[in-house]
């Protein structure tokens, strides 16, 4: 079956509701009544009750595994694409049974619209309200409620009155909007196709509803978010591939990637076939190449400057939660949101939500099929939007050793201030461009640049791990460089004292010089002591595609028997002011990619820990 030219957009409806309550058979009287299945199929699936002894069903057109025969049940998300006279149509046959939710919020995904079926004679059961709120969590706000069965009540006007009142008051305590509410009977095909002549019933039938409904998940008034899924070098060009996820993309708008906050504009659309448009808008999907010769990766999201997605390491979340496993507060989980994963912990659990009356109980024992408010925390700087502000950048799913055992959206996320936006983004000055950029300098020398940001307190053994792993990387043939706290302020940072205001200044100059170094293709190792985790995430904030925090663990008591400066003497004299550890405090990372103990471990063992991450994470290939 092809689809219409020249039609409407393709329209995308998931249909759920409670198991048995009809959902594969009203798709299939829908199919058959406009004329869209072909006889023969018909014909086979009649031969095949025969042979098995069973009724006749319209839902064994769509149920496709043998098991699913067997059994009588929906296993799989069915996708189903047919045509009206009007528009095209996917059609997402979602699951109905507890174990399977799963399935059904894949499904619900990429749906525009939902249609809720619900038997008139069993009424609302569990399984309903739990795939509405579901239907909420992922975003669907225009739903169409069917009453199925009604010719098995007789089509008694006050027993669907009823349910009309039930369901609407769930639905509006969720947010959702109804779209209309209907009587049918999927095995009859009343009021799906052709309407059933009821005195008591003056609204439309169900394929009118559908064919006259008004998408507005397309605004053209959302901020731009463009996710990037793939990058590919063709020829000379490097092409961005990705999905304008909201907003409008044209060509001749100054843009801003994030995490890195760096400002872009589009050299081309790169498409097939090929196209003459200078904009692209929701749901697209298209390849472009920037003006820019930058360092971009997989997950980064293109946005307009004002109008740029939160940069954060830490959100409030909803999560539903699929797994027999519990959730474990601190265990390390994946996210996967805009395209790529994330490590991340569950820091806290605010509050479990009961879906059938919405209320709320205080509860860490977060079990399968509930749902929840978190706190995560993730080692890495996210690009995210609350779901409320941008559905698709405000949802992901919870991978636990590849498997996928929870979802989730964006309750809170706010705009931390890891990028100071007078320094990144400067509108009178303007960046020159070099022949030789940042991707020819890392195809050159073979390995991918980075910033290994090694902080702890003095006398740790920063620096002593910075120059072993440096000559030993080197000699490796790696472009590597050290950044050395002591060194850089008896040169760039001398006009710096070590106040709170200076420290922040120092790090600062520190980082960006760290970036003009990795724009030159080099791994650069940083020995700072930068005291301070929100200085060291503005710092990671600069380049977080390549940062790397290191943390260079011993005790003060330890630190102090060292002194190989002296300095810890001088502190506890009061020769020196402001010490870190004596009296100043040093605030441990919570997140940090390593830690090197050198309490525990002798200075090669230590060294050699760095060498081995480097190498994993930047090395030669």
């Amino acid at each position: 079956m092809n689809f219409k030219q020249n039609s409407e957009d393709t329209l995308r409806v998931i249909i759920v509701g409670h198991v048995d309550h009809g959902k594969s058979t009203l798709i299939g009287k829908l199919l058959s009544d406009l004329n869209q299945i072909q006889e023969e199929k018909i014909n086979d699936i009649k031969k095949i009750c025969k042979t098995r002894g069973l009724k006749f069903e319209w839902a064994f057109l769509l149920d496709a595994l043998k098991t699913e025969r067997d059994q009588g049940i929906t296993i799989d998300t069915t996708q189903i694409f047919f045509r009206s006279d009007r528009r095209n149509y996917v059609f997402i046959d979602a699951p109905g049974h507890k174990e399977f939710l799963k399935n059904m919020i894949t499904g619900a995904t990429s749906a525009q619209l939902a249609i809720l079926i619900i038997d008139g004679l069993e009424g609302i059961q569990e399984q309903t309200k739990r795939h509405v709120f579901l239907l909420s969590l992922l975003g669907i706000k225009d739903v169409i409620v069917v009453i199925n069965k009604m010719d098995l009540i007789n089509y008694d006007k006050n027993k669907f009155a009823d349910l009309e009142a039930q369901i609407s008051k769930y639905l509006k305590s969720i947010n959702i909007k109804i779209t209309a509410i209907i009587p049918i009977s999927a095995w009859n095909g009343d009021n799906i196709v052709r309407k059933k002549t009821l005195r008591w019933y003056k609204g439309k039938v169900l394929l009118e509803v559908l064919d006259q409904f008004k998408d507005n998940a397309v605004d053209h008034g959302m901020p731009l978010r463009f996710v990037v899924q793939d990058i590919y070098k063709i020829s000379e060009k490097r092409i961005l591939v990705g999905r304008v996820e909201s907003g409008k993309l044209k060509k001749k708008s100054k843009y801003v990637i994030s995490p890195s906050n760096t400002k872009v504009s589009i050299k081309s659309f790169e498409i097939w076939p090929k196209s003459t448009k200078n904009e692209y808008v929701t749901g697209e999907c298209i390849g472009l190449e920037l003006n820019e010769k930058i360092f971009v990766e997989k997950g980064n999201v293109l946005s307009e400057i004002t109008r740029s997605p939160s940069l954060t390491n830490t959100f409030e979340a909803r999560i539903f939660w699929f797994s027999n496993q519990r959730l474990r507060i601190n265990k390390k989980y994946k996210i996967k949101i805009n395209t790529t994963d994330y490590e991340i912990i569950f820091s806290k659990i605010k509050k479990i939500i009961n879906i059938d009356d919405l209320t709320e109980k205080k509860n860490d024992d977060v079990e399968k099929n509930n749902v929840a408010d978190v706190l995560i925390d993730s080692e890495s700087i996210l690009c995210i939007d609350n779901f409320e502000l941008v559905n698709n950048t405000g949802k992901f799913s919870v991978i636990d050793q590849f498997e996928v055992v929870g979802g989730g959206v964006v309750k809170s996320a706010s705009k931390s201030e890891l990028i100071d936006s007078h320094i990144r983004i400067n509108e009178n000055v303007k960046s020159e461009d070099f022949f030789v950029n940042e991707i020819d300098r890392v195809l050159k020398v073979g390995h991918r640049p980075g910033i290994l940001w090694l902080t702890g307190l003095s006398g740790s053994g920063k620096s002593t791990i910075a120059k072993e792993v440096e000559k030993k990387l080197f000699l490796k043939g790696y472009n590597i460089f050290s950044l050395d706290g002591d060194n850089l302020r008896q040169g760039l940072n001398r006009d710096l004292d070590f106040m709170p205001e200076s420290r922040v200044e120092n790090i600062r100059r520190t980082a960006e010089v760290a970036s003009l170094f990795v724009s030159a293709g080099f791994i650069v190792l940083i020995s700072l002591i930068s005291p301070y985790k929100v200085d060291r995430n503005k710092a990671r904030a600069i380049r977080p595609e390549v940062f790397k925090e290191i943390f260079i663990k011993a005790s003060i008591e330890e630190c102090e028997k060292r002194d190989v400066k002296g300095l810890y003497a001088k502190a506890r004299s009061g020769r020196i002011k402001n010490f870190t550890g004596i009296t100043a405090p040093y605030e441990e990372p919570n997140k940090p990619e390593l830690i090197i103990d050198t309490e525990k471990n002798g200075i090669l063992e230590c060294s050699k820990m760095l060498e081995k991450f480097v190498e994993k994470e930047f090395g030669k290939k």
